[in-house]
C-alpha cells in the first residue's frame, strides 16, 4: 500500500458520501484547504514520505497495510 492507493480511497469516498472536499474538511476538523493540501501529498506518492517508508519495510518483512471503512463515525 502506498499514498496514492489511500489518495484513491479517500477520494472516493468523498465523492460518494460528501457533497464536497470543504463538507469532509468540517467531519475531520479541517479546513477545505487543508483536505486540499493533504490529498495533494497523498495523490504525489513521493516515496521518501514516512508513510510510504513504512509500508514498504513491512511488506519486505511479510505484513501489510490494511484500510478498512469502520461502522462509526463521530459528527
Amino acid at each position: 500500500m502506498n499514498t496514492k492507493e489511500v489518495f484513491e480511497i479517500l477520494d472516493r469516498d468523498i465523492r460518494l458520501n460528501y457533497n464536497s472536499r470543504a463538507e469532509f474538511g468540517r467531519k475531520v476538523g479541517m479546513t477545505r484547504q487543508g483536505v486540499k493540501v493533504f490529498m495533494s501529498i497523498l495523490e504525489k506518492n513521493n516515496s521518501g514520505n514516512s508513510f510510504n517508508k513504512i509500508s514498504r519495510i513491512l511488506e519486505k518483512s511479510g505484513y501489510k497495510i490494511e484500510i478498512k471503512k469502520t461502522t462509526w463515525f463521530f459528527w
